[in-house]
């Protein structure tokens, strides 16, 4: 289970920021409140409420702005979250620390460990909890932390107690219902470890060219006193490159794995509005997950732009167990209006298929 609220709220804070501050610059502290709305088919139609406190220091242009961001989320789907959202920029943005604290009562469904759960799997579960994230980040190069190299730490610190787990659709108790699955009465997941991210991207919202790679490993144990002991991976490795004007190509791989042993709310899967749009997050999960993406962006008229994308992505329980013939497949195209062209903020609807069954996703900014 991946909370969105916190992708929808920062992406928000920058359309409600940037375009109070298209005509001029000002430092000190400022403050706005808006609704967001969007949609996934995990979540059906979403709501955020949000309000934000913004300050900065500089009137450099180039220079990012510190922001807290508060915001109660709420879905049809009775997914209910309160949650706090810092992006702090200190020493001349040279350091940078993110990340959040939320509450929250999400039920989502659970559809096995696998690279073939079929959708009558579903266990409908309902974690009620809190988690703090923070990831700290300094600039190895001397200049900024949206420039080039730097380093840091990763650390999360989160509580899950299961309420609740419905059987399926056929009535049986599955694995998580029976207490099968390792995390199944919920705990205690507190890890911390290294963080290091390369990033020459020529915006944050829409790149079309420029590199972003990013890789941490997040230890989990007893000594911080985490109910499981595991270690989690991730790589991250983007690519961009304009191929016409204004028009570009995007290109994406990443794996994530997850040792020792972990409960299943870590466990690496695929399928989201943003990994693989046309699988349903999550419904497979296992040990290790590997994505590839590919998408063409280009212009269509005035503030509409338009894209095409294909996805291929498995999970394993090793790495052994990758194979070309057992990859999930997904394709789709999309549409974005600019919201602020000058910073390529937007909205952007796409729809994604796989397997013959499309989904539709109405979210902010492209999906890497």
């Amino acid at each position: 289970m991946q909370l969105r609220a916190r992708l929808v709220i920062i992406l928000a804070f920058a359309v409600v920021h940037v375009t109070a501050q298209e005509d001029s610059l000002q430092t000190g502290y400022d403050w706005s409140f808006v609704p967001i709305p969007a949609y996934t088919p995990e979540t059906s139609w979403m709501a955020a409420l949000t309000a934000f406190i913004t300050y900065r220091d500089n009137i450099d242009p180039t220079m990012r702005t510190s922001s807290l961001a508060v915001a109660l989320q709420g879905t049809l789907k009775s997914q209910f979250s309160l949650g706090f959202y810092p992006e702090i920029y200190l020493d001349s943005n040279r350091i940078r620390i993110e990340g959040g604290v939320e509450w929250y009562l999400y039920p989502y469904n659970f559809f096995g460990v696998g690279n073939n759960n079929p959708s009558s799997n579903a266990e409908l579960y309902t974690p009620y909890g809190a988690k703090l994230e923070l990831r700290m980040l300094y600039a190895l190069s001397g200049r900024r932390v949206q420039h080039g190299l730097s380093a840091g730490l990763h650390f999360d610190l989160r509580y899950d107690q299961i309420r609740s787990v419905e059987p399926r659709e056929d009535g049986s108790a599955g694995p998580l219902g029976r207490g099968e699955v390792v995390g199944s009465q919920g705990g205690w997941f507190n890890g911390i470890g290294p963080q290091v991210s390369y990033d020459t991207r020529d915006n944050n919202f829409d790149a079309r060219d420029g590199i972003f790679a990013e890789t941490y490993t997040i230890f989990y144990g007893a000594l911080l006193g985490s109910t499981f002991t595991s270690a989690i991976t991730t790589v991250d490795a983007r690519a961009y490159a304009p191929i016409a004007s204004d028009a570009s190509i995007a290109a994406r791989v990443l794996v994530q794995s997850a040792d020792g042993n972990p409960p299943f709310l870590q466990m690496p899967s695929i399928g989201g509005s943003n990994n693989m749009r046309g699988i349903i997050d999550a419904q497979q999960r296992d040990r290790i997950s590997l994505l590839a993406g590919a998408e063409a962006r280009f212009p269509i008229v005035w503030r509409f732009r338009g894209a095409v994308f294909a996805d291929a992505g498995q999970v394993a329980s090793q790495a052994s167990g990758v194979a070309l013939n057992q990859m999930w497949v997904s394709y789709g195209a999309g549409i974005r209006f600019l919201l602020v062209p000058e910073e390529r903020i937007s909205l952007r609807l796409d729809v994604g298929v796989s397997r013959g069954v499309p989904q539709f996703y109405l979210g902010f900014n492209e999906a890497f």
